[in-house]
């Protein structure tokens, strides 16, 4: 039986962090991966939707979202 997702820690940069509203962030789960939120996108408008898996979704972040968290 698979455990049941949860997130654990969210690992946003502090100034990139929203107090209010919607905005892209990055959170680690219970599952040794990340949660991200970002905009969808159209895998087919970008001509990769035979990458996509049928549980998928394509997102945008800002760069910076992830080049912070990978200089940490």
């Amino acid at each position: 039986m698979e455990k049941e997702l949860k997130i654990t820690k969210e690992i946003t940069p502090k100034d990139m962090s929203c107090v209010l509203g919607a905005c892209p962030a990055i959170f680690e789960t219970n599952n040794s991966s990340y949660a991200v939120i970002g905009k969808v996108l159209d895998a087919k408008n970008l001509g990769i939707e035979n990458r996509l898996g049928k549980n998928e979704v394509l997102i945008e972040v800002p760069k910076k979202l992830i080049d912070k968290k990978i200089s940490h």
